[in-house]
């Protein structure tokens, strides 16, 4: 069997980094949106008193839903950029994706990514380590 292909390990690295900003960023917008639900539906919802203020938190949804799904999008794309850079298996490309759905999930997926990525390319061989020798 012959020796798997190397890992350019700058181009994982770089990937990486902008996964993990978008991780954040992703975190942060799903916890605005959930907050934003939480204010029209739970709050502020139904008929009664609230009602005016129920139109503003509905207009306020309206506008940040595709706004978190244009992130989310953004956030899917990186994470398959760094999947195909690390060449891992479909399960993780999965695991990536979902951690963009779970509020709070993709600070925890983040951290739990870098770990992955630092040991995979200490353990599988890369470019970089074909030059220093």
């Amino acid at each position: 069997m012959p020796a798997p292909r190397p890992l350019d390990e700058v181009a994982c690295r770089t990937s990486f980094a902008r996964f993990r900003v978008a991780s954040i960023v992703e975190g942060i917008a799903l916890l605005v949106l959930v907050g934003i639900m939480v204010m029209r539906y739970v709050v502020f919802g139904g008929d009664g008193f609230f009602t005016t203020t129920s139109d503003t938190w509905t207009q306020i949804s309206k506008t940040w839903s595709p706004i978190h799904g244009l992130i989310y999008m953004i956030y899917v794309i990186l994470g398959f950029d760094l999947w195909m850079k690390m060449r891992w298996g479909l399960p993780r490309m999965l695991l990536l994706m979902f951690f963009g759905v779970v509020p709070v999930l993709s600070f925890f997926g983040e951290r739990w990514t870098h770990q992955r990525v630092e040991s995979d390319l200490a353990r599988r061989p890369t470019l970089q380590d074909q030059e220093r020798d």
